[in-house]
């Protein structure tokens, strides 16, 4: 019994470190490309544009994509829990 709520807290703790990591890397990937599209588009980079990018991938990475996957995994399983 306490081997199994030690596993369930353990594969619990890398989702949390998943879901960090990915958060994180979310940012810096669409704050660099906010970066190269304003750099591309007006030959300088805008930066309330690289900053309004970096907070779309945050708020993408870590509330809507953990909330989607929550809800399609309750989907998958059907109303009875199969």
């Amino acid at each position: 019994m306490k081997r199994d709520a030690l596993q369930t807290a353990n594969r619990k703790w890398d989702l949390m470190n998943k879901r960090v990591k990915n958060t994180i890397l979310g940012t810096l990937v669409f704050g660099f490309i906010g970066y190269v599209v304003s750099y591309l588009l007006d030959g300088n980079p805008d930066w309330n544009v690289v900053i309004g990018q970096a907070i779309a991938g945050f708020l993408l990475y870590a509330f809507i994509l953990p909330a989607w996957a929550k809800r399609n995994k309750n989907i998958k399983r059907g109303p009875y829990g199969k």
